[in-house]
């Protein structure tokens, strides 16, 4: 595998609206989509849309959202095989307001991306050794983040969004 993506998978609601509400506030939008996206599904479909192997390690809900990701993501080429699902919470979801001035405010509800455990990094070392570059971002936990950089076996390569207090 050329890459090897360890991250979020999400879905997400975008509303355009004139302004941003204030706290309390309710405005009307302007129009909406829903879109496939997470930090990691993001990086994945990047990467094979320029032509690279790609596999994701995830986790997703057993919804018809995580159904949906594991299909975007497919449809692009990316290899969704260690994507697992999570029995209790739902898949990963976004809710994304965009201003006239092309502003955004991004909620984001981890849910299965919570879930993406050690274990589940760790049956797939063999992926991430083999894999030249491997690719993680902080919308999953630190410790699956850490496990994936031990793995790798080739070039780390980290986003570090969302920002993370670490204590």
């Amino acid at each position: 595998m050329d890459v090897t993506v360890v991250g979020s998978l999400n879905v997400d609601t975008t509303v355009r609206v004139a302004r941003h509400p204030a706290p309390g506030e309710t405005v009307l939008g302007t129009g909406h989509f829903v879109d496939t996206g997470g930090k990691g599904a993001n990086q994945a479909v990047a990467a094979a849309r320029l032509g690279h192997q790609v596999a994701m390690i995830g986790m997703v809900g057993t919804d018809p959202a995580g159904d949906l990701l594991r299909r975007v993501l497919s449809a692009d080429g990316v290899d969704t095989s260690a994507i697992g699902s999570a029995d209790g919470p739902g898949s990963g979801m976004a809710v994304i307001t965009v201003d006239s001035a092309g502003e955004n405010t991004i909620v984001v509800d981890p849910a299965a991306n919570s879930s993406l455990g050690v274990e589940h990094i760790e049956r797939f070392e063999s992926l991430l050794r083999a894999s030249t570059v491997t690719l993680a971002q902080l919308e999953i936990p630190m410790d699956a983040v850490g496990v994936a950089a031990r793995f790798a076996g080739g070039t780390f390569v980290l986003n570090p969004a969302p920002a993370a207090l670490v204590h």
